[in-house]
């Protein structure tokens, strides 16, 4: 019985034994991974970062705030060599696809839509230069085809009638001076009739209705207009007993054997068509029939809404089947653009002043490269500078690549190299990143943001000195209305949450922190 119960005593003691030995080595355990993390194959740890979120770093090994183990950053990888490297593991996380450049030229068609207009050129007016009635329409309907000399109407007008007379009478008093001895009477006489016929010339009567006047001696009491050239009345403003004035629109014809068709082209298109460019036409309303014609004018302005430019194409119409403001769509062959390496479009970074991609390096290395572009066609960019052909870029997931780029080269600025090219010792300059491994439960990330304002030292601790934050002695402070014991002397954004510092005096900022469990001094 004695032997069972020193039997059971020695397992107690190794129990208990072991136990206290587990717990004490646990507790030193994140202290003993970061020195065999930091000393792994002679490699420098710059810091640790959250595997999802490159602005959550840390200066030790833990956990992030999603609760992932920290990812350990060293010296050697990248940064001063402008290239940044990522974990394998992570970069299929990240869903990285690549896209390898090649040299090719991009399509120079533009389609647009287009609606056939009126030959400009070959478009006229009917008008007259006296005040009337009309008196006859030879021409009534809109659509109406007139032949060059064809009748259009008759006028009739009491100024015509007037001046006609004159004429006569300039003709009567020509010839009663006739057989003057006087030279002055007989040029007088020359000059009325000449005066009278240069009245009908101005009133546009045709010469050959002057001689008729002169040879007959008759008056008409209206004037007949003839069509200037042969086309198609495409507007008829008057009827017949109408009053018209002088100037007045009366027609409006055209000749449509020739038509014109006007195409909006995109601003940032321009560059890929010039005169003379292909264009290939359909139209609905004959469906399978292709219309051919050549870009003939470029207008030279551009449309402030719609940031558009038209083109004008002519379009053969001698068969007629074709009408103004027919609807058509355009299909453009412009100039060559030359062979030049191509990247999709989802490869560039655009901040405006520059255009960025990221290079696929290989094993996890990515390196930013800025490009200059050139043309766009067809969801591919045209790249003048900066890549070739056989090169890898990155098509997807390129922006956390490149935050996490920047985010490198900012740390480096935190660790110099000397003359040589070897880093310093770290222990300066890497001191506002140390923080107590024996603390890492309380463990809070820095964020480095260079666009926001900084936030002056953070005040947590067993007593927390209000007024030594206070540096201007105006007796106040800005406080975080949140995390109570970020406290700041200047205007700015609480690192942790986001929040922005909001202005207290200080025994406000005081009854804060001890309404929260803080001790203030």
């Amino acid at each position: 019985m004695k032997n069972k119960i020193i039997l059971y005593v020695i397992i107690g003691i190794v129990v208990i034994a072991a136990g206290i030995y587990f717990f004490s080595t646990t507790g030193n355990s994140s202290q003993i991974t970061a020195a065999q993390t930091t000393t792994k194959k002679g490699r420098k740890i710059l810091y640790w970062r959250a595997p999802m979120n490159p602005t959550e770093i840390y200066n030790h090994p833990g956990k992030s705030k999603m609760g992932m183990d920290l990812v350990p950053v060293y010296a050697d990888e990248g940064g001063a060599a402008g290239f940044v490297k990522i974990d394998p593991v992570i970069v299929q996380d990240m869903n990285v696809q690549t896209y390898t450049v090649i040299d090719s030229e991009l399509s120079s068609r533009v389609v647009t839509n287009g609606v056939l207009k009126t030959n400009e050129t070959e478009d006229y007016i009917v008008t007259t230069r006296v005040n009337g009635w009309i008196q006859k329409l030879y021409v009534d309907y809109t659509g109406e085809k007139v032949s060059k000399g064809e009748k259009l109407m008759d006028i009739y007008s009491p100024e015509l009638v007037a001046a006609e007379q004159e004429l006569l009478t300039a003709l009567s008093y020509q010839k009663s001076v006739d057989k003057s001895n006087v030279g002055d009477v007989i040029n007088s006489g020359n000059e009325l009739v000449k005066n009278a016929e240069r009245k009908l010339q101005l009133l546009e009567i045709p010469e050959s209705e002057i001689q008729r006047i002169e040879r007959t001696k008759e008056v008409k009491t209206y004037i007949t207009l003839y069509a200037q050239y042969s086309g198609t009345v495409i507007q008829k403003n008057i009827l017949e007993g109408q009053k018209i004035m002088a100037g007045q629109p009366l027609m409006h014809i055209s000749n449509l054997s020739t038509l014109w068709l006007t195409a909006d082209i995109y601003e940032y298109e321009l560059y890929k068509i010039e005169l003379g460019s292909a264009a290939k036409i359909r139209f609905n309303y004959f469906p399978g029939k292709v219309y051919d014609g050549r870009i003939s004018f470029i207008y030279p302005t551009i449309d402030s809404k719609s940031r558009t430019a038209t083109v004008r194409i002519d379009v053969n119409n001698l068969q007629g089947k074709l009408m103004p403001e027919m609807f058509a769509n355009v299909e453009i062959s412009g100039r060559k653009l030359g062979v030049h390496p191509i990247i999709p479009e989802n490869a560039v970074i655009r901040s405006g002043m520059r255009n960025l991609v990221i290079i696929s390096l290989g094993d996890g290395k990515f390196k930013p490269q800025d490009v200059i572009l050139g043309g766009y066609s067809n969801g591919y960019y045209q790249v003048l500078e900066g890549l070739s052909a056989g090169t890898k870029v990155v098509t997807s997931a390129q922006f956390l690549i490149d935050s996490e780029s920047n985010l490198r080269a900012a740390v480096q600025q935190f660790v110099p190299a000397n003359k040589n090219g070897k880093e310093k010792d770290s222990a300066k300059t890497m001191k506002n990143m140390k923080m107590d491994n024996k603390k890492s439960e309380n463990k809070k990330p820095m964020k480095m943001n260079g666009t926001k304002k900084q936030v002056s030292e953070n005040i947590k601790a067993k007593i927390i000195n209000v007024e030594a934050v206070d540096k201007n002695h105006d007796g106040k402070v800005y406080q975080c209305p949140m995390d109570f014991d970020v406290l700041s002397d200047k205007p700015g954004i609480d690192p942790k949450c986001g929040m922005k510092l909001q202005e207290v005096t200080i025994a406000e900022a005081k009854a804060n922190l001890i309404e929260h469990g803080f001790k203030v001094k």
